[in-house]
């Protein structure tokens, strides 16, 4: 009987043990399955494609730089970067990735309103849109999000004023003395980096600001609508501008073919007075010469007005096929997020003497002629952000206008054939577009 009892009792230990055991397994593979499913979910790897300007070497070393920090802390999450760099203007280069259907997941716009209308974007969640003072908003959805503020001027050499007794402008009859004083020393008083054609257009774009925007900012908008003409009197002043300044002999005779870090360079050694370029070209001039002592101005009008360029022409937009992936989707606005953070947001404006366009501003700081742009900027002067290329500009006109007015400026063309030129080119790009 007894060992009857003990086999009972040892059946009911082996029964309860494999419940136990069953379970026990049960439990494990429930964990693994849905802990596989949710590790997954988190460490599934994910590739992005990030489609930027060259604009400058500090905004490319301030990508890359982000990318690298933004993988190192989102290990599942590569980014790889195509940085576009041509001497021709960003739009046309963004045309030929378009046709190739290469725009990436992630791409840097000027104009993210027209590729919208397009439908090669997909709307960005607004909760990356409440973190920015400007966006583009189609249809009630946000297309494109500010990357970052900056503003041109001229840049020059402080020691070489001073050597010769030079003053800032007050108006631009001085500008011109001021040029003619240097060229007199037999120092070259303005370097321009034509042979890139977007750095040649900095100097367009202040005429065209000053001499027609200055009065009516819609006038791009207004030109399309046939209320304005390049052939007005405005439009022939701004070239007549740009004409004399070149032809005077106050710029650097290889300006055509000058690149735009060569002038950087060019500018850093002393070998010319000034230059107008972006914020961010000073920070470029003082890593290759820390010790240069670099001042800043706004080019005034004859009537000492200023108008200081607002370049708002930096957007993050996300593509169509990005939207067609969830999981992409999702990572593409972790890394907008990342890039707007406080602490490398910051770093970023700090690094290209550029402003921020967040709602609530990074914490850095800013001494020496970062503040005094920064103070010059801010000042109460008019402030205009339209510009020749801009969303009111007929698809491929900015980069013909820029060919157009090089010819004249060469002297194959006159002022007047010129605006009679680009009257043309305007409407024939304006009718390829309806």
């Amino acid at each position: 009987m007894e060992d009857k009892r003990l086999s009972k009792k040892k059946r009911y230990g082996i029964w309860f043990s494999v419940l136990i055991f069953t379970c026990l397994i049960l439990f494990l593979i429930k964990e693994t399955f849905i802990g596989k499913k949710q590790g997954q979910e988190e460490i599934e790897p994910i590739t992005l494609t990030l489609v930027y300007a060259y604009q400058n070497t500090q905004w490319n070393q301030g990508i890359e730089t982000i990318v690298e920090v933004f993988e190192e802390k989102y290990d599942n999450i590569t980014i790889n970067t195509q940085v576009q760099y041509e001497d021709k203007v960003y739009e046309d280069i963004l045309y030929k990735l378009q046709a190739r259907g290469e725009l990436g997941d992630i791409v840097q716009l000027k104009t993210p309103l027209r590729y919208a209308k397009e439908g090669l974007l997909t709307p960005i969640d607004e909760s990356i849109g409440e973190l920015i003072e400007g966006y583009c908003i189609y249809n009630g959805s946000i297309y494109g999000v500010e990357a970052i503020g900056s503003t041109e001027g001229i840049i020059y050499n402080r020691d070489i004023f001073e050597q010769y007794n030079l003053n800032e402008p007050d108006n631009y009859n001085e500008f011109l003395e001021l040029c003619e004083k240097l060229k007199e020393a037999e120092i070259i008083p303005i370097g321009v980096a034509g042979g890139d054609l977007w750095h040649f257009g900095i100097w367009v774009n202040h005429f065209f600001r000053t001499d027609i925007l200055s009065n009516n900012e819609d006038w791009n908008l207004n030109r399309s609508q046939g209320a304005v003409s390049w052939q007005d009197e405005e439009a022939v002043q701004m070239l007549t501008h740009l004409e004399k300044l070149y032809t005077s002999g106050y710029v650097n005779e290889d300006w055509s073919v000058m690149q735009d870090g060569n002038l950087t360079y060019v500018m850093s050694q002393g070998e010319v007075a000034m230059m107008y370029g972006g914020s961010w070209t000073v920070r470029e001039i003082q890593k290759v010469n820390s010790e240069m002592n670099l001042g800043w101005f706004y080019v005034p009008d004859e009537e000492g007005n200023v108008v200081v360029p607002q370049k708002n022409d930096v957007f993050w937009s996300l593509t169509s096929a990005c939207g067609e992936d969830e999981d992409k989707y999702q990572a593409a606005l972790c890394f907008l997020e990342f890039f707007y953070s406080d602490e490398v947001y910051g770093e970023l404006c700090q690094e290209i003497y550029g402003y921020p366009v967040t709602v609530d501003k990074p914490d850095y700081t800013e001494t020496g002629i970062q503040l005094e742009i920064k103070n010059d900027f801010l000042s109460d002067n008019l402030h205009v952000s339209s510009y020749i290329g801009d969303e009111e500009t007929p698809q491929g006109f900015e980069k013909a206008m820029l060919l157009e007015t090089q010819r004249m400026l060469k002297g194959e063309t006159t002022v007047r054939q010129t605006a009679k030129k680009l009257e043309e080119r305007w409407d024939c790009y304006q009718n390829q577009e309806k």
